[in-house]
């Protein structure tokens, strides 16, 4: 028995300790942002998630966010992948939440490297399809919607007198250009008179001043701005500020972030929402249900909300909002505002009905006191009746009088009837008159236009004359459906006008009626009517009755306009292309006649000259040029023609403050229908001419160091040679023992050979023959050697694919800049190790160079500007060869670098 008992102690003490360690652990769960924090969206959707899951006692959340909105571009993506592997490899997560699509988008790139197996939660995604979690075998989660008609539809109801809707929106991203295209395709369904206007792709300040000058009769609908043209990221409460400061108009939305920022309201999408559904999915995955059966959730984020606050501005009441609507900042109920007054209220009221109650209890003992007095008063009643009856007789005397004044009445009534009887004939025969003159109008004007037409106000019918319905091509037209008729073949954006005139004339605030409109003719096209009125006849109230106009055909005249219009466009554009062309050229550009009157100038003419365009426009050509007389210019300008069209030469200009500069002109003829003009591009090459000086320098300079360095070695090494050989020869007629003479000749032939040696070395000195046999590694690996067997500084060199031979003159190049860099560095580096890389990549050959010397300021090297000549004229043959070139040393640290490529 005490075995078992310590058996079972035993085993309840493991299950307690494994038990323990298996609720220690906590399940992991990583919310992957494609944003920010402090991102008012991003910060929306985490209070969401952690309204479920922070009050999760086993459950961990992690955040991470990828910043997109401010960074979104290929390399910073590639590098925050490599931080995630290195921060969450080894995270085991029990599953994850990826807000927005960038985050989707990052999660379906790197499944299999970073998330394979893992569940995948997703919210807040835009334009959601299958295609977006393609790929990714355990997902749902929630997308994102916004509901801009809803929103338009109550904006709209709101603001009856609104005639603008104006959309601001950043049209930087696919989402923003598939809503604006969503809010055109619905638009023609609202059946609204009021005009629709996008405000996009803007800078800050373009669209502060479009939105401070908007029609005081618009209303505002903000979709996002996070983005301006350029790309800078704006955030939502920027943006929001911004619209806010820059007008009074209402403002409404479709997003849950500018609630309370100063919109009105709208169908509002909620971060909260969508971040609160994803972590329910997420609860449920955590507690073991299969994630691909739990469906994905596509709506319940959106409701209407609004703001009691803006609402007071624009004059709205809560019942004008659609059923079921938030309203924030609405003041409380009265009932619970003013309870203690409502409590004295009816206190004072029970204290009234005491009162009242005591009040009806006196009046019925009053009452049993006056019905004593009544039955007095019934006893004076009878008294009076018998003198009423008196009375009475005395009445009917009187009706009988009264009867005969009546018949006297009736008598004149009939006159009157009578008299009124004639005046109506005379009436009738008037209107009869006035009739007839109204139809002879009609029929003047007829004859004096291509026809008629007429609105009766009080039928609410329209006639046209015949006429015009023959010649837009419609039989039949009867007066009944003439009005629908022509609401159909009036061109839409016309009948908006006719509408506002015609309501202008029907209320009287216009006695005129003058428009123009298109009719769609039976051919299928658009004919053009000038349409003149004027009200004819009013009623007794002033309110007018008729309208009366012409129809006079105005289509040709309206083509000529057009074609007229577009030929003025099309100048426009191409004076616009023109200008665009002149303004962005880097070389000055003239236009003068051929007597030297300056016409025009560009930009870079005006800078390099220091004049100002109104300045320049006021000189002659040969006022700016100090190399040739005015005769002289005439001579080149005489030589232009049609066969002979341009011509070039150098001159110097003069500028406004008195310098001058050497320019390149190139002369073009200009040949207009009553003129000739000449077109100067000037090109400065005082740079060009001052590099050319260099160079030449350089070449003469080196060329000089090179026949002073060989005269020297001539001089050094053959010279004394030569000397000794001429004393040998000289010496052999004092010799008469030919051992002796032997010697002499022997000592002559060595000298021979070493001075052919010396020369061989001084001909590899200036050409090396392994260079030319052997080709450039071989070249500079014998030269390194040579000068590593001194001791006196270690040279390591490397190669790399430069088994092939490449161009003699690259090689001859390379070679000089090898030499020439570490013979400076053993001049002034004061160096101990040289460290040469020498690689080929296709067709382009680099070389690295680096020294643990000294260092200097390499930018008048880099610059060109450096006084010494030696790397002043290699680097200028690299130059020539499309190559470039590098120099990197600080003076402090020490150590130089110089970087070469030539593209071959």
């Amino acid at each position: 028995m005490g075995n078992i008992h310590w058996k079972t102690l035993l085993l309840t003490f493991f299950i307690f300790l494994f038990g323990f360690q298996a609720a220690a652990r906590k399940q992991k769960v990583l919310v992957l942002h494609s944003y920010h924090q402090g991102l008012n969206w991003t910060d929306n959707v985490s209070e969401g998630i952690q309204s479920v899951l922070g009050s999760e006692d086993n459950v961990e959340l992690m955040f991470e966010y990828m910043d997109t909105k401010r960074n979104s571009n290929p390399e910073y993506l590639k590098e925050f992948a490599n931080l995630y592997g290195l921060k969450h490899l080894k995270n085991k997560f029990d599953a994850i939440i990826v807000s927005d699509n960038n985050a989707l988008d990052f999660v379906r790139n790197y499944y299999s490297e970073f998330f394979k197996g893992t569940p995948i939660v997703f919210c807040s995604i835009d334009q959601f399809t299958n295609k977006l979690i393609e790929g990714i075998d355990h997902v749902s989660g929630v997308t994102e919607e916004i509901d801009s008609r809803k929103t338009i539809e109550v904006a709209l109801g709101l603001h009856p007198n609104a005639k603008k809707l104006v959309v601001i929106n950043d049209n930087q991203t696919q989402s923003a250009i598939l809503n604006r295209n969503n809010i055109k395709s619905f638009w023609p369904e609202l059946k609204t008179d009021v005009e629709l206007v996008f405000i996009e792709n803007l800078l800050i300040d373009e669209l502060v001043d479009q939105v401070k000058n908007l029609d005081p009769n618009s209303i505002i609908y903000l979709i996002n701005f996070s983005r301006d043209k350029e790309g800078n990221f704006i955030s939502y409460q920027e943006n929001i500020e911004i619209i806010r400061e820059a007008t009074k108009l209402p403002i409404y939305s479709s997003w849950e972030f500018y609630f309370n920022e100063g919109i009105v309201g709208g169908m509002l999408t909620s971060g909260f929402k969508e971040g609160e559904f994803a972590a329910e999915i997420t609860l449920q995955v955590l507690q073991g249900k299969e994630i691909n059966k739990i469906p994905i959730i596509q709506s319940g984020y959106n409701s209407f909300k609004f703001d009691f606050e803006e609402m007071k501005r624009f004059g709205i009441l809560p019942n004008q909002l659609p059923k079921g609507s938030f309203i924030s900042h609405q003041p409380p109920p009265i009932v619970p505002q003013y309870r203690t007054s409502l409590f004295v209220l009816v206190l004072f009221g029970l204290i009234i009905a005491i009162i009242l109650r005591y009040s009806k209890l006196k009046r019925e003992q009053n009452e049993k006191k006056l019905l004593q007095e009544n039955e007095e008063l019934d006893r004076r009643v009878a008294d009076r009746t018998k003198e009423v009856v008196f009375a009475n007789e005395k009445l009917e005397l009187q009706t009988e009088q009264i009867i005969k004044q009546n018949k006297e009445l009736e008598d004149h009534r009939y006159n009157l009837l009578e008299l009124v009887r004639v005046r109506t004939e005379n009436l009738e025969e008037a209107n009869l008159e006035l009739k007839s003159s109204r139809d002879r109008l009609l029929r003047m004007l007829d004859a004096n236009s291509d026809g008629v037409w007429e609105h009766n106000f009080a039928t609410d019918q329209v006639y046209i004359s015949k006429i015009i319905w023959d010649k837009v091509g419609y039989k039949s037209v009867t007066i009944s459906n003439t009005k629908e008729l022509l609401c159909k073949i009036i061109h839409p954006e016309d009948l908006i006008i006719i509408k506002q005139k015609h309501r202008q004339n029907k209320l009287g605030y216009s006695a005129l009626f003058i428009v123009e409109f298109r009719l769609f003719t039976t051919n299928k096209d658009w004919m053009w009517f000038k349409a003149k009125g004027q009200i004819l006849d009013y009623d007794i109230n002033g309110k007018p009755l008729n309208i009366v106009g012409t129809l006079i055909n105005i289509t040709q005249r309206k083509e000529a306009e057009e074609k007229i219009k577009s030929e003025e466009r099309k100048l426009r554009v191409s004076e616009k292309r023109w200008r665009s062309l002149i303004e962005q050229a880097s070389d000055g550009i003239l236009i003068y006649n051929t007597d030297g009157r300056i016409l025009d100038a560009n930009s870079a003419a005006c800078n390099w000259l220091g004049y100002s365009t109104n300045e320049i426009l006021n000189l002659n050509y040969s006022e700016i040029d100090s190399r040739h007389s005015n005769s002289e210019l005439q001579t080149y300008w005489k030589k232009l023609n049609a066969s002979y069209p341009s011509l070039s030469f150098e001159s110097v200009q003069k500028r406004k403050d008195g310098t001058s500069f050497p320019v390149e002109i190139h002369l073009s003829l200009i040949e207009l229908e009553d003129s000739k003009l000449i077109l100067s591009l000037i090109n400065d090459i005082s740079v060009r001419q001052e590099t050319e000086r260099r160079i030449l320098n350089a070449v003469i300079n080196t060329e000089e160091s090179e026949r002073k360095r060989f005269a020297t070695d001539l001089h050094d090494s053959i010279g004394p040679l030569l000397s000794s050989i001429n004393l040998y020869l000289s010496s052999l007629d004092k010799f008469d023992s030919e051992l002796e003479r032997g010697d002499i000749i022997k000592a002559s032939v060595d000298a021979v050979n070493e001075a052919l040696v010396s020369i061989k070395e001084i001909s590899n000195n200036l050409s090396p023959h392994i260079l030319n046999d052997f080709g450039l590694e071989k070249a500079i690996r014998s030269f390194t050697n040579k000068i590593n067997l001194s001791q006196a500084i270690s040279i390591r060199f490397f190669a790399e694919n430069m088994e092939a031979r490449i161009n003699h003159q690259v090689e001859v190049v390379i070679f000089r800049v090898v030499s020439e860099l570490i013979n400076n560095t053993i001049k002034h580096a004061q160096a101990t190790n040289i460290e040469i890389n020498l690689s080929r990549e296709e067709n382009v050959v680099s070389l690295i160079y680096i020294d643990d010397g000294i260092g200097f300021d390499a930018k008048e090297i880099n610059a060109g500007t450096s006084t010494g000549m030696g790397l002043y004229n290699v680097f200028s043959r690299i130059k020539s060869l499309n190559g470039s070139h590098k120099i990197t040393s600080h003076p402090k640290r020490g150590g130089m670098m110089a970087v070469v490529e030539v593209n071959l």
